[in-house]
């Protein structure tokens, strides 16, 4: 009977929450020590804060940012000369080790925020921490918070972000703590977007928060005193990541050609530098014209990829992505981006459960005491998927992660809502899931598998 009461406590299931994300995310930590898949790029962008040469990227700075000053606080240095060129090259020291914990250190973050925000969302901790649970025993999102990559960076600041905007709503407007959240909720919501453009997602889901109080209190001046708030937050946040970026790589570099003559002019030891015949760009000048570049490199992106995949296959998880390939004598390994079907098959027929009810409770008059969030949730999942279907350059299944952020959401309200009668059938699914996922762990974590082991995954390599 004690043990039952302790398991009804808050802080007994947020601690098995934060335990098990732990484990999961560190379990094997450091294997393999070669470059897996997309390592080829961060943790070299991240050496070249170290060098000083300006490199251009796709992307915003926020996570190689945090990369290289992660290495510096602790007082270790990148390898400058490694050319991070082969995915399985082997790394030259242990120094990817603090780059790769410091993604998993945010693998853990993402859990607890996802536990957040469905408890904000329906204000119970149950389907809270059945979302997290969902979340943590989902190998896909294992796998990229075990690599060096920035997806989970967005995600943990786009989660936390939204709860900062749920717990401000429940402040009094205009009161201290009300600011306090609205700015935290800002500068989170603005980190995502200095690590992918993709937490537009989250900036857009808070948008509708906002704007659906606003409808219904006809508040006008708390929301427009909140888009303010965010909107002057946010940008100055961003604009300063990028003022720091710039000035940590003053040198020529990689990225030279990807910009104009009076920005190369403003770079030491490029041909045009202290050119008197051109105007030098200033730091705004050259936030401007770095942010154009980066659009125009997106949209014109146009290279194929054997693991590209179109946005309507990743609910069914029909294209895995091979992230590293390890052999031995009587062994191999290898890594693929392969989530939980018991989680995204139920999870995707859950959003389409939600969708209807949503449907059919918006033409009620006394609408169900959760039609709001579900709406949200609703909101997040398709706002990200959507956009992809006019997207013509190449795409991959971790591009569904911020929508996959949702699902567990709504998976983990759905048992929580339907079976809470009934604890012991939610056990059996929540084991079941489990057991799938220590069935693809092996492809998760790298672990060698003798080719008889791997081959009784009689359908697995054929789908793959």
């Amino acid at each position: 009977m004690r043990v039952k009461k302790i398991f009804q406590k808050e802080w007994f299931l947020i601690a098995i929450i934060v335990l098990a994300a732990i484990v999961t995310r560190f379990y094997h930590f450091g294997q393999p020590n070669q470059i897996i898949f997309d390592e080829v790029y961060f943790p070299k962008f991240a050496t070249d804060y170290f060098r000083g040469d300006y490199y251009f990227d796709i992307h915003p700075p926020l996570a190689k940012l945090m990369m290289a000053g992660t290495a510096k606080l602790l007082g270790t240095d990148l390898p400058t000369t490694f050319d991070f060129k082969n995915i399985s090259q082997t790394y030259p020291d242990d120094s990817y080790k603090i780059l790769r914990f410091l993604v998993s250190s945010f693998g853990v973050m993402l859990i607890i925020g996802i536990y957040f925000l469905t408890k904000e969302l329906f204000h119970n901790k149950w389907p809270a921490f059945l979302a997290g649970l969902l979340a943590i025993f989902d190998n896909a999102l294992l796998v990229q918070s075990r690599v060096i990559l920035t997806d989970v960076f967005l995600l943990a600041f786009g989660v936390l972000g939204l709860v900062f905007i749920f717990v401000s709503r429940r402040k009094r407007p205009f009161s201290c703590s009300w600011f306090v959240f609205l700015i935290l909720a800002g500068l989170f919501l603005a980190a995502g977007l200095s690590v992918k453009w993709t937490a537009l997602l989250f900036v857009g889901v808070a948008g509708i928060i906002l704007l659906t109080d606003w409808l219904k209190n006809k508040q006008f001046k708390v929301f427009l005193s909140q888009f303010l708030v965010l909107l002057v937050v946010s940008s100055l946040f961003y604009f300063s990541i990028f003022a720091i970026h710039l000035k940590l790589l003053p040198q020529s570099g990689t990225g030279d050609a990807f910009m104009s003559q009076r920005f190369q002019r403003t770079l030491i030891g490029n041909p045009l530098y202290g050119n008197s015949e051109i105007k030098p760009a200033n730091i705004f000048q050259k936030f401007i014209e770095l942010n154009k570049v980066m659009y125009s490199a997106n949209a014109g992106l146009t290279a194929t990829h054997a693991y590209g995949s179109r946005w309507y296959t990743w609910p069914l998880l029909i294209r895995p992505i091979y992230y590293w390939f390890g052999a031995g004598d009587d062994v191999s390994s290898k890594i693929y981006l392969q989530g939980n079907p018991l989680i995204w098959w139920p999870g995707f027929l859950a959003i389409i459960y939600w969708f209807f009810w949503f449907w059919r409770q918006a033409f009620q008059k006394n609408k169900d005491r959760d039609f709001t969030s579900i709406g949200f949730i609703l909101a997040g999942y398709f706002c990200n998927l959507l956009p992809y279907v006019f997207v013509s350059r190449v795409s991959f299944l971790y591009h569904y992660f911020p929508s996959l952020i949702f699902l567990f959401i709504a998976l983990g309200f759905f048992l929580w809502k339907y079976f809470q009668k009934y604890p012991y059938l939610v056990a059996v699914v929540l084991l079941l899931i489990i057991a799938s996922f220590a069935f693809f762990a092996p492809l998760s974590y790298g672990l060698p598998l003798t080719e008889s082991v791997f081959n009784e995954r009689v359908w697995l390599p054929t789908w793959l």
